[in-house]
């Protein structure tokens, strides 16, 4: 399996001619207006997949989905909420499929399990650092702009995470840095996709859910300043570290637009 980093927690993931997009959104830079156009060379590659999934309905998650497939017959699997502010936002309610934990795709050589996952809680810290930094304050109207955005776009306590597997492979992708305290997770897949964004406590945070899920390897995604002043740029230099030396996992955070075989 080849997987892609796209940014944020976007992915594509490619097997023989069978290609997935997870969360398929390009970023919003500061120098962009928030209702930008998706860049062609983003645009080219995340059309190149043939069904979407979606974990939850942020819009750091789904924004982009309609002006990207509008016009495409690929499937677009998603909860409830998602589904309903995506077709509100011009996505043709055909290429729309609900989906929920406990249910199963096969999507060529993808077999996938959705299970019940929880959202990042935010700290207080972090939420004050957000909106007290340099950039929050040289920018209201932006932030102002992104924070109606994300109320727009909520996500109603719908986190799907995925168990994907390809072959022997085994991936786990989380879309947001939580578990359900009452959902039993496989354990022990090859690599676990983690979100690392969210808290002012990364590492002590993110800990208790690796040690849960127990994979052989992680592999970190959504640390990128993807849509200030909002977010921000994560070290994740500590994470790999803890998680290496103080849980035996070999970890290491993807690279945007670098193209990795799992």
């Amino acid at each position: 399996m080849q997987l892609t980093w796209m940014g944020t927690a976007a992915l594509l993931l490619r097997q023989d001619e069978t290609t997935l997009a997870v969360d398929p959104f390009p970023g919003l830079p500061l120098e962009e207006p928030v209702d930008r156009a998706v860049p062609a060379e983003d645009r080219r590659r995340f059309q190149e997949a043939g069904h979407v999934l979606v974990t939850h309905g942020h819009f750091d998650h789904i924004q982009f989905i309609p002006a990207l497939y509008r016009e495409k017959t690929c499937p677009v699997f998603a909860t409830a909420t998602p589904c309903r502010t995506m077709a509100d936002h011009g996505l043709p309610r055909e290429r729309l499929r609900q989906i929920a934990p406990g249910e199963r795709l096969d999507l060529g050589p993808f077999h996938i399990e959705a299970y019940q996952g929880r959202h990042c809680k935010f700290d207080l810290p972090l939420v004050r650092r957000t909106l007290l930094s340099r950039r929050a304050l040289a920018h209201p109207a932006r932030l102002a702009r992104l924070l109606r955005l994300n109320k727009a776009y909520d996500e109603n306590g719908e986190i799907l995470f995925y168990e994907i597997t390809c072959g022997t492979l085994r991936l786990q992708i989380m879309g947001s840095l939580g578990l359900d305290a009452d959902t039993a997770y496989p354990t022990g897949a090859d690599w676990l996709i983690l979100p690392f964004q969210g808290r002012s406590d990364l590492t002590e945070y993110a800990m208790p859910l690796v040690e849960r899920l127990a994979p052989r390897g992680i592999l970190l995604d959504h640390y990128d300043d993807a849509f200030p002043p909002m977010s921000g740029a994560i070290d994740t230099a500590g994470f790999v570290t803890a998680a290496e030396k103080r849980l035996g996992i070999p970890c290491r955070a993807l690279k945007k637009y670098e193209t990795i075989t799992l």
